[in-house]
């Protein structure tokens, strides 16, 4: 129980961290519809986080956590796709994007027992060599991410982005312990907003409906979808390719939590707007687009389930109006 609780209240304070570095980092440089919107996902991110809290208090009752051998080669899986995506990405030249999504699909296909833990390390062999430029770190970073990934297993589940936020976790403890900063960059260019969005809504609405249509798992889904995307697109490191990736990770989310491609919509217009916002902050750290996709997941379905709860308060209110007048 106390294990389970610090874990959720850490998974939290970054979240909401992250959150309030998106307004706090780009209050010069956003316009103000993308800063509203950052600032109302700010808010439904704590409304939603005080509701998973309820929900998971009533999981640990029925789901005791315990170590076991399995959790040892779930934290294993995750260092070795940590270390092959890197090796890919620099020595190969691959890029992040292309590197991460073929080590998904291998993990995927290959070793499902074990393909989200080895993805969410792909996602920290994306980082920048300069943040790793020394094994040590990068192993570091695996190690983090992997204890946080064993201890998080029964929270936020179904929500899309939770591996690369489980990752950016692990990059972002291991830059501060080694003192490798990570950097902030220019703002995304104005002119590049519309493709940015058209990408993000193709990527993130692809991986949703594979999931629908064919059964496909979510790790093959996201992963063969933003290998598509950096395979067929003239440069696989191109923003509007790494917006993409980004949006296949909202289009995990299970059919749970997101129940119609108008909802997917919606998400998928949200990453967009988050995708931008955080674009100048954190540059160079692996597990950053899922961070982007976790936020956003979580926000949106706040955002959802409270449009949601006053629609039927309308509908009721309009019910109970049309009764009295009868």
């Amino acid at each position: 129980m106390v294990i389970t609780t610090v874990s959720f209240l850490f998974f939290s304070l970054v979240a909401l961290y992250l959150s309030q570095s998106f307004v706090t980092g780009n209050l010069e440089n956003l316009n103000g519809f993308i800063l509203i919107a950052v600032i109302l996902s700010g808010i439904f991110l704590v409304l939603q986080l005080k509701k998973e809290w309820g929900c998971l208090k009533c999981k640990i009752k029925q789901n005791a956590y315990s170590l076991n051998k399995n959790n040892a080669l779930t934290i294993l899986a995750l260092i070795v796709g940590a270390f092959i995506t890197f090796y890919l990405n620099h020595s190969i030249g691959l890029g992040g994007v292309l590197a991460s999504a073929v080590v998904g699909l291998l993990g995927a296909w290959t070793f499902k027992s074990y393909a989200a833990a080895i993805y969410c390390g792909s996602f920290i062999g994306m980082a920048c060599s300069q943040i790793f430029s020394n094994p040590l770190y990068l192993l570091v970073a695996a190690l983090i991410s992997g204890v946080v990934f064993v201890l998080s297993v029964h929270m936020f589940v179904g929500f899309g982005g939770k591996l690369g936020f489980t990752a950016f976790i692990g990059t972002f403890l291991a830059s501060h312990i080694f003192q490798t900063p990570l950097r902030t960059v220019d703002p995304l260019p104005g002119d590049r907003y519309l493709m940015v969005f058209l990408f993000v809504i193709l990527a993130g609405m692809a991986t949703y409906m594979l999931q629908r249509t064919v059964d496909m798992d979510a790790v093959s889904a996201s992963a063969l979808v933003g290998l598509t995307f950096a395979v067929v697109y003239p440069d696989p490191t191109n923003v509007v390719v790494i917006a993409a990736f980004c949006a296949t990770f909202t289009g995990m989310v299970s059919y749970n939590r997101v129940k119609s491609y108008s909802e997917m919509f919606f998400l998928s217009v949200l990453t967009g707007v988050m995708f931008i916002a955080a674009f100048s902050l954190f540059d160079g750290s692996g597990g950053k687009l899922g961070a982007i996709a976790f936020l956003t997941t979580v926000s949106g379905i706040g955002m959802m389930d409270f449009m949601r709860t006053v629609k039927r308060k309308i509908n009721g209110y309009q019910k109970s109006t049309i009764t009295a007048e009868n």
